[in-house]
């Protein structure tokens, strides 16, 4: 026996076992759920209910949906109602790789904060740092939080807020790459697109996402100056995108030098030949566009850097070179944290002084007169 409920979905008994459900399809995510009532008019209702939570454009899942399942459906619907597209894409991207491989088959309303709580300690013993930890934590706050708003667990039932952050041992002092090994990278990849990105990196100090999402707008070739506004990240369905605004939300002016300046004019000339060659080319102004025009995954770089910094001895990755530029800036200006600071875009000065205070001695200055001898050769 089956009957519809004005189209929303079916309340059915089964001959063999006399039980009745109750069956509606999600409209958000297309999703089939069954689930099983005491009788036909518990089925009816809760079809009703479902019906209205769909009308509302909230999610029709419950409490009994798996976490995986819950996921999906939340980041395609309530999740970007009070948050940026970015910011949901970050949750999405951290909850598919570190918490639904774990706890993705468990109801919502089972997932409990000693699971929670066992995941993050997994997770630190495999090294992640407090602050990746701290970001799966809060995505996974954010879907209970929302869960509880739509009245689908009770308003106090959030594992993760509750759940005790493991003890982290904190992070080794930043020991910047030689003056050799970096100049020995660049020399490997002169010439590339990636050796051009690598030198904009060394020569201003940007992160790799910055660099990624300069467009030519933001560079003002005949001043040396570019101001960096955006970097990458990734939208509600995880698709790489330049983003509307940097990591700490705040504009910066960077100063580019004669030889960053002769390796942007170099990679205009290559972004105009890859525009010619493209038979489908979409048009977003970047300074290092994919070979259609489109922003660039970062990871890409990185698979390409790592056989070439691995061949020359340069035992890092790009955020090594800020690292570099880090300890120079700190020597040339006398341990000024404040205009470094200023320069690398931290949004606080004591994370400059947190990070790299221990590099404003000798070691400072040993890097700092060796570079200076490699750009004078």
């Amino acid at each position: 026996m089956s009957k519809r409920d004005n189209g929303a979905g079916s309340v059915f008994q089964r001959a063999d076992s006399g039980k009745w459900f109750a069956a509606f399809t999600d409209p958000i995510t297309g999703k089939r759920r069954t689930v099983t009532v005491k009788s036909e008019k518990a089925g009816r209702d809760m079809l009703r209910a479902m019906s209205t939570r769909a009308d509302r454009g909230e999610i029709v899942l419950d409490a009994r949906t798996p976490l995986a399942q819950y996921v999906e459906a939340w980041a395609a619907g309530r999740a970007c109602k009070r948050r940026r597209p970015a910011t949901v894409g970050e949750y999405r991207w951290r909850l598919d790789k570190y918490v639904l491989p774990v706890l993705g088959r468990k109801r919502l309303g089972d997932v409990s904060v000693v699971e929670v709580e066992d995941l993050l300690d997994s997770l630190a013993e495999r090294g992640l740092s407090g602050e990746t930890l701290k970001g799966v934590r809060n995505a996974l706050a954010a879907v209970f939080t929302d869960a509880a708003r739509a009245r689908h667990l009770r308003a106090t039932a959030n594992p993760a807020r509750l759940a005790v952050m493991p003890d982290v041992a904190p992070s080794t002092p930043v020991v910047p790459p030689t003056s050799s090994q970096v100049r020995n990278l660049l020399q490997a990849t002169a010439g590339t697109e990636l050796g051009r990105v690598l030198a904009v990196l060394v020569g201003t100090g940007a992160r790799i996402g910055e660099v990624l999402a300069a467009k030519w707008s933001d560079i003002d070739m005949e001043a040396g100056i570019w101001t960096v506004s955006a970097t990458m990240t990734r939208d509600a369905d995880l698709r790489i995108v330049v983003g509307a605004r940097t990591k700490t939300g705040r504009t910066r002016a960077v100063i580019l030098g004669p030889a960053t300046l002769a390796v942007l004019t170099e990679q205009r000339r290559e972004a105009a030949r890859l525009r010619l060659a493209s038979i489908h080319w979409e048009d977003n102004d970047l300074v290092f566009p994919s070979v259609i025009g489109t922003a660039q995954d970062a990871r890409n770089l990185r698979r390409d850097l790592r056989p070439i910094a691995d061949r020359v001895g340069f035992a890092g990755s790009f955020h090594q070179l800020r690292h570099f530029v880090a300890a120079v800036a700190l020597s040339q200006t006398g341990g000024n944290d404040v205009a470094v600071a200023r320069m690398l875009g931290h949004a606080r000065t004591e994370t400059t002084r947190n990070v790299y205070g221990h590099l404003t001695g000798e070691d400072a200055v040993l890097i700092s007169e060796a570079i200076e001898k490699h750009l004078a050769g």
